[in-house]
């Protein structure tokens, strides 16, 4: 299992979450100042992703658009057509509300839980877990805070890991970032440079 930039990689597969495609015009509309040059870098990113992997499944923890009305899914279904090769699939999040036939007609398979090689993928986190169960899931954005010797403080993505539960990071760059308090014997992994890089806590 090796981890990237954002994304998960194991035996051909690429799994991500939380991509939240149309946050941008959801933004906009809103009155914020978003430049659209944001949208285009999470589709660039998705599309070299793809390029330099060529994977045989593509599986993302959910969140694939930001609401139902998505100026994004056409030009979703252009990256995805470009691969005929590798298989999406998507596990349904909160905000993936659109009918099941918008997300085919981007060559998206949906599921609401998914086994993968034993463990149990989701997007939000599963509460309640059977014996030595592993649940991988998105939803919370994880990030780990970071300090320096002079008082300096930023807030970076990360991939958190409590022992039963693997929290993937977002993909969106505008996302938004929720602060994770690891504990002893938590594996957390800190995204710096476009590089995972495992943090001590």
């Amino acid at each position: 299992m090796r981890l990237g930039n954002r994304f998960l990689e194991k035996d051909g597969d690429l799994l991500l979450a939380d991509l939240h495609f149309g946050k941008t015009m959801h933004f906009r509309k809103a009155g914020l100042a978003v430049p659209p040059q944001a949208r285009d870098a999470d589709q660039f990113a998705l599309l070299s992703l793809l390029e330099m992997h060529r994977p045989k499944r593509m599986i993302i923890l959910g969140d694939l658009f930001h609401s139902e009305h998505n100026s994004e899914v056409e030009e979703i279904a252009m990256i995805t057509s470009q691969f005929p090769e590798t298989e999406f699939i998507l596990v349904k999040g909160n905000h993936d509300v659109m009918p099941d036939s918008v997300y085919r007609s981007i060559d998206m398979e949906t599921c609401d839980l998914m086994d993968w090689n034993g463990i149990i993928l989701s997007h939000e986190p599963l509460e309640k877990l059977k014996g030595e169960a592993v649940n991988m899931h998105g939803h919370i954005h994880p990030g780990i805070a970071l300090k320096g010797k002079g008082r300096q403080r930023m807030v970076i993505p990360c991939f958190h890991f409590d022992g039963h539960r693997i929290c993937l990071p977002a993909f969106g760059a505008l996302t938004g970032l929720m602060k994770v308090r690891p504990r002893k014997g938590h594996q957390v992994f800190g995204i710096t440079e476009g590089q995972a890089i495992q943090l001590e806590v």
